[in-house]
């Protein structure tokens, strides 16, 4: 499922690069926040992640020392948000039972959590379409920037749009908004599952 038209409409369309670089020069803008709604239930990448290839074929050892791994890699991210006082969030939406990439992402996320990301859940009625009309994938960079991603029909990214349109802003804040106020802490969803 594409972006609903409204949200990308008055956008500019980018390849997976372009959104690469577009991201880049958004966060060294942002200065107060920065929101990720991720929406999908499952993902594929174009290049399937060493950890990801390691949980497919049920080395979960080798998996979880590879996340961390690339956990690492992210840490200076994390540490460039505390030092900022950026409000930085991850807003995930889960519906139960969960899906195998699920599985592998929620062992990715106890990691990330420890090296410093705020990750939180909105737990999802499990016959709601997921993504849909108004729960998609984007990144909201202040009030100045937002990146909507395209995952196609199967949720391969392969690009996305960059919009700075005030209206677009405003609405995907106010749902990023909602549902941080329904979400709860990556830990306590885990221990609650």
């Amino acid at each position: 499922m594409r972006p609903p038209r409204w949200a990308t409409a008055s956008g500019r369309r980018l390849d997976l690069d372009e959104f690469g670089t577009c991201f880049l020069d958004a966060w060294s803008r942002t200065d107060e926040r920065f929101l990720k709604l991720e929406c999908w239930q499952s993902y594929r990448e174009r290049d399937i992640t060493t950890s990801q290839a390691a949980y497919e074929r049920g080395d979960l050892t080798e998996a979880e020392r590879l996340l961390r791994t690339e956990s690492e890699a992210e840490r200076s991210l994390y540490e460039d948000v505390e030092r900022r006082g950026i409000d930085y969030a991850r807003i995930r939406l889960i519906q139960e039972p969960l899906t195998p990439y699920l599985d592998y992402e929620l062992i990715a996320y106890r990691i990330r959590v420890k090296v410093g990301e705020n990750i939180e859940v909105v737990r999802c009625d499990p016959a709601m379409r997921l993504p849909d009309e108004e729960h998609f994938d984007f990144l909201l960079f202040d009030r100045h920037t937002a990146l909507i991603h395209d995952y196609g029909e199967i949720g391969l990214q392969s690009g996305g749009w960059v919009t700075h349109d005030s209206d677009v802003i405003a609405a995907l804040e106010k749902k990023a908004v909602a549902l941080r106020r329904r979400a709860v802490p990556f830990e306590e969803f885990m221990a609650d599952i």
